[in-house]
């Protein structure tokens, strides 16, 4: 059963060459890349996405670098898990920032209850992002 407040969005996976370069947004900076799997909630899933990410940006508290972290990490979320899991050294890699800075920024957007983190078990295990609506604000 999916929970209330977090959005399934767009399906992605490491490694993938199923998007062409230019709609994949990391290709130049990252090993992440859209895959292309068929959801017959598809259009509601990007609904949500564009939802959390206006959501987002009508947050003034939040630093400049959390906008642009939030459109990185909706854009690494895979619908049928639910949350997206990209490294710091990846975030660090597409944005061109600090690993503190991202690390400042995650707890920001996680503070301001946009984002819901689980921490990796160790090294090599990326931490896990999901994305939070407000109420009201979902479907």
């Amino acid at each position: 059963m999916k929970e209330p407040n977090t959005i399934p969005a767009a399906t992605y996976a490491a490694g993938s060459a199923a998007a062409p370069a230019d709609l994949d947004p990391l290709s130049s900076t990252s090993s992440l890349a859209l895959t292309s799997r068929p959801s017959s909630s598809g259009t509601n899933a990007a609904r949500d996405v564009f939802l959390w990410l206006k959501q987002v940006a009508q947050d003034p508290d939040l630093p400049p670098l959390g906008y642009r972290l939030a459109i990185i990490i909706s854009q690494c979320v895979d619908r049928r898990k639910g949350y997206a899991h990209p490294s710091h050294s990846q975030l660090q890699e597409a944005l061109g920032a600090s690993r503190r800075g991202i690390q400042k920024t995650v707890a920001a957007l996680e503070l301001r209850d946009h984002l819901g983190v689980t921490v990796g078990r160790g090294a090599g295990h990326a931490n896990r992002y999901k994305l939070k609506l407000a109420p009201g604000r979902s479907r």
